[in-house]
């Protein structure tokens, strides 16, 4: 029993470690992303998207792997998977394993608060710069409305097309 809690212990430590490094670089990607949208380039923006798509899809894989070794573990002790907290399923682990699930939990966590936090930023630029763009529309609107003309000339901003004055 005690093998077998070890065993769990550590796959689950080192798959936190990856989630903790997947963590780290769609943190790197959200940066990019901040980058990308004050500097107002689609093109980047895109690519950090599709690269952050990446990663989640890894994590996903990852949780998989956590699942099995939290089962591992549950199987080994009384821990019941679904509702122990980190700290708990360390506490009944050797000492050894629990140490780097505790090391490695706090990481992650840490990098994940890091993300939610670069992600809240991103979320704030970009309803900012639909605000920008939709008032920037609108005062297009309002500018061209003095320019549109009638079939036959007049200046009324209904029905009317856009002309150069200077044609």
């Amino acid at each position: 029993m005690h093998t077998e809690a070890a065993e769990g212990g550590e796959t689950l430590a080192a798959v936190l470690e990856a989630q903790c490094d997947l963590t780290r670089q769609l943190l790197g990607a959200a940066r990019r992303q901040q980058r990308a949208i004050v500097d107002g380039d689609i093109e980047a923006l895109t690519a950090t998207v599709e690269e952050s798509q990446v990663f989640l899809e890894h994590l996903q894989a990852l949780e998989t792997e956590r699942m099995t070794a939290l089962v591992a573990i549950a199987m080994a002790t009384s821990i019941d998977p679904d509702s122990a907290t980190l700290s708990e399923i360390a506490a009944a682990l050797p000492s050894e394993p629990a140490e780097a699930v505790r090391r490695t939990g706090l990481a992650l966590r840490a990098e994940a608060t890091a993300l939610r936090e670069a992600d809240a930023v991103n979320q704030q630029l970009l309803e900012g710069s639909r605000s920008l763009v939709d008032r920037w529309v609108n005062y297009l609107r309002s500018v061209l409305a003095g320019g549109v003309y009638t079939p036959v000339g007049g200046t009324t901003a209904n029905g009317g097309r856009t002309l150069d004055r200077s044609a």
